[in-house]
């Protein structure tokens, strides 16, 4: 029996965690919605795949990236934001996000990414 992953959507905009929480949930997903990246830290619970703005209330989406690599935590992380530049899409990437998607996000789009970040992972042993 195939698990439902678990996806964590952590963005301070409450209408961005919604639509994205239905939306992932429709396709089969379990979902996680966290207001701050503190928030998400705090969590113990299982994150197949970390989906992250950059501009969060009180730590940002960087700063989120560079703490779970400190902590040994590393899902699949896309990074989302509306105030894309080449240097923050690079910064990001150089932290280990898998994807970086400028917002308004295109549901289908985000979906593939987090597909894909699934199956990279699944075919990744545990350390």
């Amino acid at each position: 029996m195939l698990s439902v992953p678990t996806i964590c959507v952590v963005d301070d905009d409450e209408g961005v965690r919604e639509s994205l929480g239905n939306f992932l949930r429709s396709a089969g997903m379990r979902v996680r919605s966290f207001a701050t990246a503190e928030a998400f830290l705090a969590y113990v619970g299982d994150a197949d795949c970390l989906v992250t703005d950059l501009n969060l209330k009180g730590m940002d989406g960087f700063s989120l990236q560079m703490v779970l690599l400190q902590l040994g935590r590393r899902p699949p992380v896309i990074v989302m934001t509306a105030f894309a530049t080449p240097a923050v899409r690079s910064r990001s990437l150089a932290l280990g996000a898998c994807a970086f998607m400028t917002k308004p996000l295109d549901p289908e789009t985000l979906l593939l990414l987090i597909e894909d970040a699934l199956s990279t992972r699944q075919g990744t042993p545990e350390p």
